[in-house]
């Protein structure tokens, strides 16, 4: 076993087992999802709902499980899910596992504090069907933070109106055009970022990259200024790179 196949299990919690699976690229493509799973991730693929497939006979392609939703925290309306993917090598033995944890927006993320519940963040977590669309954060509060922010630019929830700085470089659509691009959804990377003074409390500042799978001729970053707090939700400055190069 290659050391870093070692570690990656071992990062992952998965068994032991996990790590010396083989399968054949049918099964891979046709195995039942829970079989498939419990081959590949042993006890943790019970949480698993969903699968990305190898999509040509005969092509061993690596295999990604969602999982189930789960209640992250004291952020109400917000869900965690782990993505896992297996990677092959030749034989079809597994080759490495890498997880993810990617978040959610699956109810009402302003609630008032007499609303809520843990026991109802279970029920509306539990509800989910589907969590490929999920997107990758630091942290949970940092994901509700951002769900904040990209609610507010789009306009929706009860933030929407917002003044704030806007600029723009690289291959820029006009005035704010650009702004219609940041999705939840179409987030592949998200960090946190020093903020400038402000007169604000607790500023809270966010790099979010979008774009087709990393590529594209227009992949586009977005750095976020501001605060983010259930009762002040105030952008100050969002200033975006378009890029014009594959990567």
């Amino acid at each position: 076993m290659r050391p870093l196949t070692r570690l990656l299990c071992i990062a992952a919690l998965f068994i032991p087992a996990t790590c010396i699976a083989q399968v054949t690229v049918d099964q891979a493509r046709n195995l039942p999802l829970h079989e498939l799973a419990a081959k590949l991730l042993g006890q943790s693929g019970r949480i698993m709902i969903d699968a990305d497939r190898p999509r040509f006979p005969n092509v061993m392609e690596a295999v990604t499980f969602y999982s189930h939703a789960t209640v992250t925290g004291s952020q109400f309306g917000l869900c965690g899910a782990d993505w896992v993917t297996v990677d092959f090598d030749e034989r079809g033995m597994v080759d490495t596992l890498r997880a993810e944890r990617r978040y959610g927006v699956a109810g009402n993320t302003h609630p008032k504090t007499s609303d809520w519940t843990y026991e109802e963040s279970g029920r509306i977590c539990a509800g989910v069907l589907s969590t490929r669309d999920y997107f990758p954060a630091p942290d949970p509060q940092s994901a509700l933070e951002i769900s904040w922010y990209v609610e507010a630019i789009a306009g929706e929830g009860p933030y929407a109106t917002q003044d704030f700085e806007y600029s723009c470089t690289g291959l820029c659509g006009n005035g704010k055009d650009d702004l219609r691009w940041l999705k939840l959804s179409d987030i592949y990377s998200a960090q946190e970022i020093d903020c400038p003074t402000s007169r604000f409390e607790h500023p809270s500042c966010f790099e979010i990259s979008v774009g087709e799978h990393r590529v594209g001729p227009f992949p586009k970053s977005f750095k976020i200024y501001g605060v983010s707090h259930p009762d002040n939700v105030v952008i100050t400055k969002v200033s975006v790179d378009v890029g014009s190069t594959l990567e």
